[in-house]
């Protein structure tokens, strides 16, 4: 009986064989053609999931050079801000220093440099306008507190210094005026003429 197995082996394995090559056949004849699917209907159900079928374009070489060129120069830009604001402090600090050593024409010097810097720096405008005042010039004063008011700051007394300058000023032009129709009636008052001299100086620009 063992003997007859084995003889019929080789014939029981191509007939597997053969079956399984039909099977195989049947199977892939079933499948339709590849032709008939359809692509428009697989893109939007892709879609649908949130998966993007469209190629995006380049980003052209020109736009990233550009791109790049922007933020270098933002970079650069940003660098020269902070060193020109390091400066300007450090002029500020040096006119502070010559300020209480009673050295105003120096400090004017100093905070003329600063203004150079940072043109910003309330600070410079602040004291400026304190040197200007203690020296007369009013005018000269208001105009830098003036601007330093414009500046940020969280400074509470620079308004009062504004509100002081201005009847000082007022005060000021009402003498000029004053003296100058003096000087019409009495051309050699010397003391007239003195007097205006000095208020004049002290509204000078």
């Amino acid at each position: 009986m063992v003997s007859k197995v084995k003889k019929l082996m080789p014939k029981i394995k191509i007939a597997v064989v053969v079956l399984l090559v039909l099977a195989v056949g049947y199977f892939f004849s079933s499948i339709p053609s590849a032709t008939s699917i359809d692509f428009t209907t697989m893109r939007k159900n892709l879609a649908s999931f949130g998966i993007r079928t469209e190629v995006e374009e380049p980003v052209p070489v020109a736009s990233i050079t550009r791109t790049i060129e922007e933020e270098v120069a933002a970079r650069n830009e940003e660098r020269d801000r902070h060193v020109n604001e390091s400066r300007a402090r450090q002029y500020v600090e040096s006119a502070i220093n010559d300020y209480y050593q009673g050295s105003y024409e120096e400090a004017l010097r100093r905070l003329d440099r600063a203004r150079i810097y940072d043109p910003s720096n309330f600070s410079i405008f602040k004291l400026s306008g304190q040197i200007f005042f203690e020296k007369n010039k009013f005018r000269k004063a208001f105009n830098d507190w003036e601007r330093a008011n414009q500046l940020p700051n969280d400074d509470r007394t620079i308004t009062r210094d504004l509100d002081v300058l201005k009847r000082l000023i007022r005060y000021s032009r009402n003498e000029i005026d004053r003296l100058n129709r003096t000087l019409n009636r009495e051309p050699e008052n010397q003391i007239a003429k003195a007097r205006l001299k000095e208020l004049e100086e002290q509204m000078r620009e």
